[in-house]
């Protein structure tokens, strides 16, 4: 099936895009619009709120239950993409369509050659478990860095509890997190404290591997 004649003027939206130079606001959120819902007449790309349709860029704290779980799920996709799968390997695995996707990873995935890829970085908000000086605390990690340095201090948590061994954890002690309300966390490396934390957790949350 043939898609429908994008504009009165313009038959296609390549012909559309090569008129005229388009570095206005307004073609700027046509072409950003496009890349969302790429078989959409002009007319109905004017009329969509990106805001309806791309809610990567939304604070957590906003989210609904529902839209936690969603960018959860979609993040997955973001790390499959990162790590070689396609989109449509990544897809098919969790049984999800392209435009729930692109609706909670917005610019986090881009067409480059006919082909979608994975920004390398992100800064999406996400929910994660983290042992601090304070205690086992939530905190909103605000970029793909931070959720990649909070899996790798957990990974580095397990092997130093298992071989004794506090020097693994050393590099933590400086380190800091600055979570989405702009709340310093700093990471527990104390062994002792640690040890105490796993006997208190009866059933550790599962924590997945992110990577960059």
């Amino acid at each position: 099936m043939s898609r429908p004649q994008f504009s009165r003027e313009y038959r296609t939206y390549g012909e559309w895009f090569k008129a005229q130079p388009r570095n206005t606001k307004y073609a700027k959120e046509i072409i950003r619009k496009h890349k969302l819902f790429p078989d959409k007449s002009l007319s109905q790309l004017r009329n969509l709120r990106i805001s309806d349709y791309d809610l990567s860029q939304t604070a957590w704290k906003t989210l609904t239950s529902q839209q936690k779980r969603d960018r959860n799920l979609a993040l997955e996709v973001l790390r499959s993409i990162r790590k070689g799968e396609s989109l449509t390997q990544a897809l098919k695995k969790r049984g999800l369509r392209k435009d729930f996707v692109l609706k909670n990873l917005g610019n986090q995935l881009q067409k480059s050659k006919g082909k979608w890829v994975a920004t390398k970085t992100d800064s999406l908000e996400v929910e994660m478990l983290v042992y601090t000086k304070d205690g086992v605390r939530t905190v909103v990690a605000t970029s793909s860095k931070d959720r990649s340095r909070i899996a790798k201090y957990f990974n580095d948590v397990q092997k130093a509890l298992k071989n004794n061994d506090s020097s693994i954890l050393a590099k933590y002690k400086r380190m800091k997190l600055i979570d989405a309300e702009g709340n310093e966390h700093h990471f527990e490396t104390d062994l002792d404290k640690l040890y105490e934390i796993q006997e208190t957790i009866e059933e550790p949350e599962f924590l997945e591997i992110y990577q960059n």
